[in-house]
């Protein structure tokens, strides 16, 4: 009878030793569950930031564009000028002022 009650003792202490176990295996499975929504969590803001930044970028484009068509048109302009400036000083000149 001791013999069984040994055993006994001794499953009953397997039995406690595997419910910690369980246990703790679900509170560490909580915790990577709690990790992964905070890790998903911050890949989202991660891509509204990427979508963000790429509309930025593309603005930026526009408006660089915008910029450099407006410096060829000024560049034309002052070419023009220039042109316009050099025929004034060769017509001064060729009245002998």
């Amino acid at each position: 009878m001791d013999a069984v009650l040994e055993r006994l003792a001794a499953l009953e202490a397997k039995v406690r030793e595997t419910l910690t176990g369980l246990e703790e295996a679900r509170r560490a499975r909580e915790a990577l569950q709690a990790q992964i929504r905070a890790l998903e969590a911050d890949l989202r803001a991660r891509e509204q930031e990427i979508v963000s930044l790429m509309a930025e970028r593309e603005r930026d484009g526009a408006e660089l564009a915008r910029l450099r068509g407006e410096r060829d048109e000024v560049r034309t302009r002052v070419e023009g000028l220039l042109t316009e400036i050099a025929r004034l000083e060769a017509a001064v000149q060729g009245a002998g002022v």
